[in-house]
């Protein structure tokens, strides 16, 4: 006979916009949760494919599954604000985050949930591990994340429904970096928090083309300024980018030694450094030639949506 899955009390809340490549295969992973979450809500934020009708089609194969399932619709509204109205809606004491584009091992919730129940923390994050079978996706990674780094995120973790009310929901007004602020919040309201290392997703798609990938950093990199987020050593590349670029313009001759030290510091070493010193590009070495160009891109890229934030006022409250 085989044993009766386990149910969790526990609300899985998904943001949603234009994923139908991504969502079929993170679908079959919730359903195939080796302990099942008693609720999903997936809150589509004005998705133009058929995202939302996917849902709409598995909410019989999670039923069978024992599983509730919502769908919520928030046209024009960012990850934040999505996942806010996802906890309000959501009915189950525990709230998990996943995102549209992650896939979650088979044990991802069983594993947070029995690193919660040893703790007694409130907060468990899981962690990602970034890959790509893609050449771009390879070389994108490798440029941010860093190739197969595995690293604690927000959307793979489990959290109590109370700390929202008593410690802050998302900002809702950014495309990128409410994560890093709710996190703070918690930290300054003084929550324990853990990390699941048993809790494991990964996340594979990259942006397939050079312009998504463009547009990509540029729409973080606003964001992020606005919250306030961002290393300064992250500032100072962006910064020598644009000085490079004008640079080249005014002394080519002189430039060039600048943008060989940026080629091989950041379109080569960085990456690597970023992928924990491992050979990230696997039997493409030429892609390690092709990462320095795609490193300028989205670094000139990052560096213009940064000043236009701040042109137009900076950080949230000042726009």
């Amino acid at each position: 006979m085989t044993p009766a899955a386990v149910v969790l009390p526990v609300s899985i809340v998904v943001p949603v916009r234009n994923e139908s490549r991504s969502l079929p295969e993170l679908l079959e992973a919730i359903a195939n949760q080796e302990a099942k979450p008693l609720e999903v809500v997936f809150v589509d934020t004005g998705s133009l494919d058929n995202s939302a009708s996917l849902v709409e089609e598995w909410v019989e194969v999670a039923a069978r599954c024992g599983i509730k399932c919502q769908l919520l619709r928030l046209p024009d509204g960012y990850p934040g604000a999505a996942r806010n109205a996802g906890v309000r809606a959501a009915t189950q004491e525990w709230i998990a985050f996943i995102d549209a584009g992650i896939v979650p091992s088979g044990n991802w919730l069983a594993a947070l949930w029995a690193c919660q129940q040893k703790s007694g923390k409130p907060a468990m994050f899981g962690v990602c591990r970034f890959v790509s079978d893609e050449v771009l996706g390879k070389i994108l990674c490798a440029l941010s994340y860093g190739y197969e780094r595995v690293r604690p995120v927000l959307p793979a973790s489990l959290f109590r429904r109370d700390l929202f009310d008593r410690v802050a929901f998302f900002e809702p007004g950014l495309r990128a970096g409410e994560d890093i602020l709710w996190q703070r919040a918690l930290e300054s309201a003084g929550i324990a928090t853990e990390t699941c290392w048993d809790a494991h997703v990964e996340y594979r798609h990259f942006p397939d083309s050079l312009q998504h990938a463009a547009r990509k950093w540029f729409t973080y990199e606003q964001s992020v300024t606005a919250a306030g987020v961002g290393g300064s050593l992250r500032v100072a590349v962006q910064f020598a980018v644009l000085f490079l670029c004008a640079w080249l313009i005014l002394d080519p001759t002189r430039a060039v030694f600048g943008l060989a030290a940026y080629a091989l510091l950041r379109g080569v070493a960085d990456p690597l450094r970023r992928s924990g010193w491992r050979p990230w590009w696997g039997t493409r070495i030429w892609a390690v030639l092709v990462a320095v160009p795609v490193a300028a891109l989205i670094d000139v890229s990052a560096a213009t949506g940064r000043v236009t934030r701040i042109l137009k006022g900076g950080r949230l409250g000042n726009s």
